[in-house]
């Protein structure tokens, strides 16, 4: 099974506590630092079910999203509806971009790129993602250093329980290949009373600010910054969680 295929049923549930408002927050103040001006277009890549990208429409940008999983794209497109939101959702990979307009700024959260588990991965977005921008547009996401999760070379088993969901686990970090590796059971209640048994495997992969900056410079952008989630500090040795602000370059 494709990762969030079938998790997309209960991704919301997974991320409730994460708060989108406060993400673009943040972003707001790198647009007003670097005088991200005008900001008319924004894309939301790896959107997952939308909640990433109603913020934008709310704040009246104009947004569209865009996720390689069909499931999550509907559930999206279901959530705009019923909100009355005006946003065009895609199913695409973000290595092969292919959409009806130029935007400003392409955004991308909750370590979307770590999903690419190689360089010519990350390379082949890098690529595609200058192509749906407008000349001088920004690239802005978020990478997780995966070697500084709290899992260990080992396999470990952890389990969540809710009411209506049991969530099991395995995790553990491959060092020699830097790929943090998860595999999902889950079982939730679904209709008519009934238990749904859903099994995924995930896995991320760390890349150095070194082996970064090389593709960006192969790619056609230039780093602006890179900061420690959040603030407007370098990171520091022990972050986890980096954002990196890409300019197009032309």
């Amino acid at each position: 099974m494709q990762p969030y295929q079938g998790l997309a049923q209960i991704y919301d549930y997974l991320l409730s506590g994460v708060n989108y408002q406060e993400w673009a927050d943040y972003l707001e103040q790198i647009f007003e630092h670097y005088k991200i001006q005008p900001c008319m277009k924004i894309v939301d890549l790896a959107c997952g079910t939308g909640n990433s990208t109603f913020p934008w429409a709310l704040r009246n940008y104009s947004v569209s999203g865009v996720d390689i999983s069909p499931e999550m794209i509907a559930l999206a497109r279901s959530k705009a509806d019923e909100q009355n939101l005006d946003i065009d959702f895609y199913e695409q990979d973000i290595r092969s971009l292919e959409l009806p307009f130029c935007a400003d700024v392409g955004v991308l959260y909750q370590d979307g790129l770590n999903y690419l588990l190689t360089e010519d991965d990350v390379r082949k977005a890098l690529v595609s993602i200058r192509s749906v921008l407008r000349p001088g547009g920004f690239f802005i996401f978020n990478l997780n250093q995966v070697e500084k999760l709290p899992t260990s070379t080992v396999p470990e088993i952890s389990m969540l329980e809710d009411e209506g969901l049991t969530l099991i686990w395995e995790s553990c970090f491959k060092p020699e290949e830097k790929i943090w590796q998860i595999k999902l059971t889950a079982f939730f209640l679904a209709d008519r009373g009934l238990y749904k048994k859903i099994q995924e495997e995930h896995m991320e992969r760390s890349y150095s600010r070194e082996q970064l900056e090389l593709l960006f410079l192969h790619t056609g952008w230039q780093l602006k910054a890179c900061y420690s989630a959040f603030t407007f500090t370098e990171p520091l040795p022990q972050d986890r969680n980096i954002f990196f602000v890409l300019q197009r370059k032309d």
